[in-house]
């Protein structure tokens, strides 16, 4: 058992929180929690506290963040590869030990009280059986909070007083089936016993019609990595500008890795605070990017998971900043562990019947992510929404859809790549005289064809239909799910590439290039390729992919430069994008991106992050 002494703080807090208790004594042993959500415990917590429904039951949190930034990541850490390391870093949270992690740490805990009673026997207060490695108890005793574990006594005197308690969640729902979140307190004193039953608040994934309140992305360390970076980070600065976001609200991490969307997934946590305002933990899920143990070229590299995932443990994680580290290596063929970057986990904002908004993932039967995380995804707060992602080579669901606002009755709707929209626009370039314009002009790109000579392309032709044929795939799910018609969807022009199987060998240099898709992932794809196991083709964005940006707030989205042909200074794709986008509270600012991100598979989006505002802080309510 550790003491701590209380900092003022803490103290201030438990003065709020336990405000209103009567002061007369209970006629039995009485505990209570935060059971009405009002941000309080008194006698009105009394009704319905034995069993947490969704109208009613106290709320705590998974304590996983680092108060007092003691979790210290070292050089020797970060090159390290050992996944006993990472397990070592993921353990390091304010719910590891039994003690007062800052001053700040208290206001972590669901608060408890039990009322006055008069009574001369000692009593106990206890967790359920085997929910001590889910909870942790604690009592403040003259200003001072001490861990009682999932057991501890209250003396007579204590209990003729009234005790104030707090619980500290350890852990999240990672599996329903393993642990539903619930624990359940009990206090017994003189022959008389009762319980309170709390629950752990979900992981809620953050939209994208919240404003950001940090915007984090890479800066390259090596030599011959930053190819188009400065043009890639002024751009985004500018877009950030017109959103009025500060300079100080960008954090730029020293990485190799630029691909910053794929390896943590923010989310939120929020119970009841005082004064009617939520307790919100920011949790950060590291990306279940997982490489099992292989020989090369006469080496044994061991089993390791993505290393520049441990920057959320490095450079994020601190007060109110948690994380959580869920993967398997038990996993089937089928497990593409490109589909484990997060840049395939996304949200729908709240919608009518969803008013927490959905996650939205790519998988299919045979080409899925992990299906631990997954599963603790959905086991969260809602029902995923699971689109078909396999054709792309990458797989993530955010390289064809991106909600947006819009003045409809959900307040938003989708921005989709359409690659036969890119074709509209260049066949009426070609009708009004401007076939000679040329494609990707000012660009690295190798292949700079004319819009004539495209559309007489047969295969550039047949393969933006294929992957137009692949995205209505997407969008009938997407529209049964939500109720948008097609439409109020906002439709932008993309053009796709497509590479075959017998293709991929000479292009895995290309598609490798970045880190963005390994060379272990694209092989093993590959061999099931050929073995027709997964899709004969996989496709990639020609142009920039403009659904692919980022949302700054206040409708202002960072979209990538889509690099479309050019008629009298004027940029047809762009032209298009924002004709599209008239009448809704959108304003485009371009990025420019193609050597840094989209010449790597990716874009704007891709090679960012944000802190966003909670999609509901109150979730309770919703």
């Amino acid at each position: 058992m550790r003491r701590v002494l209380a900092a003022t703080g803490v103290a201030a807090l438990t003065s709020v929180i336990f405000t209103g208790v009567p002061a007369q004594a209970a006629p039995g042993a009485t505990l209570l929690a935060d059971t009405n959500r009002s941000g309080t415990v008194d006698w009105a917590d009394q009704t319905g506290k034995g069993k947490w429904t969704q109208s009613r039951g106290a709320i705590f949190l998974p304590n996983l963040d680092d108060d007092a930034k003691r979790c210290k990541v070292t050089e020797e850490d970060l090159k390290n590869h050992a996944i006993a390391v990472d397990e070592r870093l993921a353990a390091c949270n304010d719910a590891q030990d039994d003690v007062l992690n800052g001053a700040q740490d208290a206001q972590d805990f669901a608060p408890l009280r039990t009322m006055p009673r008069n009574t001369r026997a000692d009593g106990t207060i206890e967790l359920g059986a085997n929910q001590g490695r889910y909870a942790r108890l604690w009592i403040e005793r003259d200003g001072t909070w001490t861990s009682l574990g999932d057991k501890g006594t209250l003396t007579a005197a204590e209990l003729r007083k009234g005790v104030k308690l707090g619980l500290e969640g350890r852990d999240v729902i990672r599996d329903k089936a393993v642990w539903d979140g619930t624990v359940t307190v009990t206090l017994k004193t003189g022959g008389s016993t009762d319980s309170v039953q709390l629950r752990v608040a979900p992981l809620i994934l953050q939209n994208d019609l919240k404003a950001p309140s940090k915007v984090v992305t890479s800066k390259p360390i090596s030599p011959g990595l930053d190819t188009g970076y400065q043009e890639f980070v002024d751009g985004l600065k500018a877009a950030m500008k017109a959103a009025n976001l500060p300079d100080e609200a960008l954090q730029v991490v020293a990485n190799d890795d630029r691909w910053f969307q794929d390896i943590f997934e923010p989310t939120t946590a929020s119970m009841p605070g005082p004064n009617g305002k939520p307790q919100v933990m920011r949790v950060l899920l590291r990306s279940a990017n997982y490489r099992p143990g292989m020989e090369f070229e006469g080496v044994y590299y061991p089993p390791a998971l993505r290393p520049a995932g441990r920057v959320v443990f490095s450079a994020l994680r601190g007060p109110d900043v948690g994380v959580v580290q869920q993967y398997t290596a038990e996993r089937t063929e089928a497990v593409d562990d490109s589909l484990n970057s997060t840049g395939n986990y996304e949200s729908l904002p709240p919608y009518r019947g969803h008013e927490l908004g959905r996650p939205l993932f790519g998988s299919t039967q045979a080409r899925m992510p992990d299906p631990t995380f997954a599963k603790m995804i959905g086991d969260q707060y809602a029902e995923p929404v699971i689109i078909d992602t396999s054709w792309l080579a990458v797989g993530h669901s955010d390289e064809t859809v991106h909600a947006i606002p819009a003045r409809n009755s959900r307040g938003w709707t989708l921005m989709v790549a359409d690659p036969r929209l890119a074709l509209d626009v260049m066949r009426k370039a070609t009708k009004d005289g401007h076939g000679g314009a040329v494609l990707f002009e000012g660009t690295s790109e190798r292949d700079k064809p004319t819009i004539d000579q495209a559309l007489a392309d047969q295969d550039f032709l047949a393969r933006n239909e294929t992957a137009a044929k692949h995205i209505d795939t997407q969008l009938a799910v997407l529209t049964r799910e939500t109720g948008l018609s097609d439409r109020e969807l906002v439709r932008v022009p993309v053009l796709f590439q497509e590479f075959r199987w017998p293709q991929l060998a000479a292009a895995t240099d290309e598609l490798t290039a970045s880190g963005r898709i390994t060379r272990e992932q694209l092989t093993a794809l590959g061999e099931r390729m050929r073995t027709g196991q997964a899709p004969d083709s996989i496709f990639v964005a020609h142009s920039a992919g403009i659904p692919n940006g980022i949302s700054l707030g206040g409708g202002v989205f960072g979209a990538p430069d889509p690099h479309g042909p050019r008629v009298n200074g004027v940029d047809l794709f762009k032209a298009k994008t924002e004709q599209a986008l008239t009448g809704t509270a959108v304003k485009i600012k371009w990025v420019e991106d193609w050597d840094f991100l989209h010449a790597g598979a990716g874009e704007v989006h891709c090679g960012t992050n944000a802190f966003r505002e909670p999609t509901r802080a109150d979730w309770w309510r919703a």
